[in-house]
């Protein structure tokens, strides 16, 4: 094939897999689609293998992949023109949990099964334990929400209505959740078009060939970078969650050692036990988006496909594990084991590249949803929101504020979208000084957001970490710090929240604050520029008690620097 063929053959691949995106985002009915963007379409040659991806969330490619072979699987010699079929069960066919929603459709040229469109995307409420479905306190799958088998939820082009109606019985919010499957059906059979014509354009086994030769040359090329890499082991690296949400005074451990050979790499992953409560992790999940960090470090301008996975070894702890839980252990709360694990792979792979890869972010993202009855009209509502906390800093600059990990993509929800939407005021938005780890490069900065209750009832979940531990930065630097939560902290009896909360039951006019911990530094502190440090508490970003405490610089009150005292300071400090 020609290098013309096969750039505009890909191209086209490409580009159809962000056409769908951008589809979604106009037909889906929720926030989480429409604001936060939680979904990911990808699409997998007739071998259930992953040939391109839209705009990308790495927790989902995983499960993607995974359940496109399942649905080879179970409905072998039964995938017909006009079918599409749904799954959301994590052990069944793997999932990272039951409110993300998967549609694959299957795609035909001449009458011959060439492809496959596959797409998840989070649904705000699918029934379960409590209003959102994501229990931060469920001890078993069965408590997260209607489980789906592999099912065909259209045949023949026409949607199953039982299957409608039961998945529509089973949430507290039908419309919205319906609304969202129609559009993620809806907007593969608009794919399912596209590629009929891809497919006429230039061939099929000329558009097969093309994808073959694109792995080929990722895997290649990723083998090349590896290869510069010393041979050796680094690590281990160690970081630990909270809690489970049930047993909230025992935290988890999550380990990583990278062993490098020749032109491979092998993460051994280790753990603690499985919880009871939700923060297990399939196994089939994280291998993923390991690939995905090892791509945006050795080949960042090349694309995410099959040919990735070859070079990537990922080894698990036996079954059992927090990595490798055991049917029906609980898992809604997958995000925050996926945020540890990549801050320990980051900080091994820091050990193997240093001055190439950045520190790891705050792992403290997480989600606040309430739900109720909103007193404008008298329906259910969900609003579901993912919050971040900051970016690592990369060993030539500051960390990103407001930004996590590469493996939670998604976008910030409008304050005005909420408001407008939900009975919910967003009181203030905004950076929390001093949240950013110290370094010679500081991490990014977390976000502070305060809510108030407009509904007589509310109920709010909270599924987050890093209350107790926080990012520890690379190479010298200082931990970020911790993030917290409050319900009403001007009142009498303010009360601190833990990171995980389930059915907390509040009324009109309660305020939530959630201030969420910053990114990792990079490098001792104490070798950072001091007209940075002036600089960052000009803006607000640190307090003049912590440009003296994590930096050793000397501020004075109109915020100029104190050279002699800053001088004497440091001496003082590296002896």
């Amino acid at each position: 094939m020609n290098a013309i063929d096969l750039e505009v053959i890909y191209q086209s691949t490409l580009q159809i897999a962000r056409e769908l995106t951008l589809n979604m985002l106009r037909t889906g009915y929720s926030t989480i689609i429409k604001e936060s963007q939680d979904f990911t379409f990808a699409i997998f040659d007739r071998r259930g293998r992953m040939v391109a991806q839209g705009v990308p969330q790495p927790l989902h490619i995983g499960p993607l992949a995974a359940q496109v072979n399942e649905i080879r699987r179970v409905f072998r010699g039964r995938i017909d023109p006009g079918d599409a079929f749904i799954v959301n069960h994590p052990y069944r066919a793997c999932q990272n949990h039951a409110t993300d929603v998967t549609i694959i459709s299957p795609v035909f040229s001449d009458g011959t099964l060439v492809a496959f469109i596959g797409n998840i995307a989070h649904k705000p409420d699918l029934g379960g334990k409590v209003p959102g479905t994501n229990s931060g306190d469920a001890t078993d799958l069965f408590q997260e929400g209607l489980l789906i088998p592999p099912l065909k939820i259209q045949r023949n082009f026409e949607i199953n209505d039982d299957l409608k109606e039961m998945i529509c019985a089973n949430t507290r919010t039908p419309e919205v959740t319906w609304g969202d499957l129609n559009a993620q059906v809806m907007t593969n059979s608009y794919g399912q078009q596209k590629f009929v014509d891809l497919f006429a354009k230039y061939g099929t086994e000329k558009v097969l060939a093309c994808w073959d030769k694109w792995m080929d040359i990722c895997e290649a090329e990723l083998r090349k970078e590896i290869a510069k890499v010393p041979d050796g082991i680094y690590g281990p690296e160690s970081d630990w969650l909270d809690d489970d949400g049930v047993d909230l005074g025992k935290p988890y451990r999550i380990t990583a050692t990278l062993k490098k050979e020749g032109d491979t790499l092998e993460f051994i992953l280790d753990s603690d036990a499985q919880a009871r409560g939700p923060i297990n992790l399939r196994s089939c999940v994280s291998r993923n988006f390991i690939e995905c960090c090892v791509k945006m470090i050795f080949i960042p301008n090349l694309p995410v496909n099959d040919g990735l996975s070859r070079p990537v070894k990922v080894t698990y702890p036996d079954e059992g594990s927090l990595l490798n839980p055991r049917y029906p252990a609980p898992c809604n709360m997958y995000v925050r084991p996926s945020q540890i694990t990549t801050s320990v792979v980051v900080r091994a792979l820091a050990r193997a590249l240093p001055g190439k890869v950045p520190a790891p972010s705050s792992a403290a993202g997480g989600s606040l949803a309430s739900a109720g009855r909103n007193p404008r009209t008298g329906k259910w509502y969900a609003q579901y929101e993912i919050l971040n906390g900051g970016g690592g800093a990369r060993p030539w600059a500051d960390g990103v504020a407001a930004q996590d990990e590469l493996v939670v993509n998604v976008m910030n929800t409008p304050v005005e979208a909420i408001e407008t939407e939900f009975p919910v005021r967003i009181e203030r938005y905004e950076l929390t000084q001093d949240s950013a780890g110290p370094g010679m490069f500081r991490g990014g900065l977390g976000q502070r957001r305060r809510w108030r209750i407009l509904s007589d009832e509310a109920s709010v979940n909270l599924r987050t970490d890093r209350f107790k531990f926080s990012s520890p930065g690379l190479f010298g630097a200082k931990p970020a710090k911790p993030s917290n939560c409050t319900l009403n902290p001007e009142s009498a009896e303010p009360r601190a929240l833990t990171s995980k909360i389930a059915g907390l039951r509040l009324k009109n006019d309660d305020v939530v604050v959630f201030e969420l911990g910053g990114g990792g530094g990079y490098g001792n502190p104490y070798e950072r520029d001091p007209e940075r440090v002036r600089l960052d508490a000009l803006r607000g970003y640190i307090s003049l008690e912590a440009a003296q405490r994590d930096y050793a610089v000397v501020l004075r009150e109109d915020v100029s620097i104190d050279a002699e005292a800053t001088q004497a300071l440091r001496a003082g400090r590296a002896a």
